[in-house]
């Protein structure tokens, strides 16, 4: 079995690196699937955008055997129901990580214009509570959420199989 990921700022990326470490699994980045034999079992680590788990599509072909998506929330955003759904994960496990972002000061591009955007939003709802707070937080100055213990139910799968 090997570890298969996309991360864009790094954040997943770690997380492929400490399950590597952990499980003594090969890593490889999405863009290296011409070394890799179809048959060999995946392990699937990817970063989440609006529910979608990025690079997913790229390793449908393969023998994917599990999915970690991550993501800033505390959880997977919308629900893992949902993110099941969105990315037809019903035949395969699904689990996910927090991850991180950097801060919009360090974005570029639409990535920036988009987060911008998102967190005036955020900001102009009258309801907020701590989540709310917490995710305009997380936008303006970056968040590293990144930590071994969030791999632990990945880890105990793995370790069940």
């Amino acid at each position: 079995m090997i570890i298969v990921y996309e991360s864009k700022t790094g954040f997943t990326k770690r997380y492929a690196e400490m399950l590597a470490a952990k499980t003594g699994m090969k890593v490889y980045r999405v863009n290296e699937l011409s070394k890799i034999d179809k048959k060999e079992e995946i392990v699937f680590l990817g970063w989440m955008k609006v529910g979608r788990i990025q690079g997913l599509k790229k390793v449908r072909k393969f023998n994917v055997k599990a999915v970690c998506g991550s993501g800033t929330g505390r959880a997977g955003e919308p629900n893992a129901e949902t993110i099941i759904s969105e990315n037809k994960l019903e035949k395969i496990p699904f689990f996910y990580a927090q991850g991180g972002c950097l801060p919009l000061k360090d974005l570029k591009g639409t990535d920036r214009f988009m987060m911008s955007m998102f967190a005036k939003v955020l900001k102009k709802r009258k309801d907020k509570d701590e989540k709310f707070n917490e995710a305009i937080e997380h936008i303006e100055n970056g968040f590293d959420g990144v930590k071994e213990k969030n791999l632990i139910p990945l880890i105990e799968w793995l370790n069940s199989r």
